[in-house]
């Protein structure tokens, strides 16, 4: 697989740094100072969503995001076998997030379809302007963001729905293939046919 070289779509991923890009995936990395009720609040939230998994219903339904993630860190790892760990004075709110499309999109997206969802996560950290309007919570992001250092996909030129689409697609190719040898041509037309009408929605 020939890995496109970053920054090849920022025409389609304004708003953000050539580092976060590769192919049509998109990185997204985000620090932000909790508060001191926040070090209480978040983890009583990541339990609640991990027990309730229909709670994240919503940001499933986003199929351009591959995946979305939220840790507080309360600490540095060691810089080192003799240095010692770091313990951070205020915990910090780390996100990160692969996604297709353009960031503006993006954040528009968390903003409109996930607005609670967005409070509930952010309003914990220093100068969250809330999810709504777009406008300052992007000015925000961009605040607290960090450009990727060295950012790879496997598939830069696919998006999520693209490969979920296609591994759906894949035992039917097979089985297709398993049956087109025992076809006579004119069964296989009508069967290749049948096989395009079930399939569309995947190609």
């Amino acid at each position: 697989m020939t890995v496109s070289e970053p920054g090849t779509a920022v025409g389609t991923a304004t708003g953000t740094g050539a580092g976060n890009i590769d192919g049509q995936a998109i990185a997204i990395t985000v620090f932000s100072t909790v508060k001191w009720w926040g070090k209480l609040w978040l983890p009583i939230l990541f339990a609640t969503l991990r027990l309730i998994p229909p709670l994240t219903r919503d940001l499933r339904k986003l199929s351009f995001i591959h995946f979305a993630r939220w840790t507080l860190i309360r600490e540095l790892p060691a810089n080192g076998d003799t240095a010692p760990r770091t313990r951070l004075r205020y915990p910090h709110l780390f996100f990160e997030s692969n996604f297709n499309d353009g960031w503006e999109e993006y954040i528009d997206a968390f903003s409109y379809v996930l607005t609670r969802g967005m409070s509930l996560f952010w309003a914990s950290s220093y100068g969250f302007p809330g999810a709504l309007p777009t406008g300052p919570f992007k000015d925000y992001i961009h605040r607290n963001e960090l450009e990727a250092a060295h950012y790879y996909s496997a598939y830069p030129e696919a998006t999520a729905t693209m490969v979920q689409k296609a591994l759906a697609l894949a035992p039917a190719v097979a089985d297709f293939a398993e049956r087109a040898g025992r076809l006579s041509p004119a069964e296989f037309e009508g069967a290749w046919s049948a096989f395009l009408t079930d399939a569309q929605d995947l190609l």
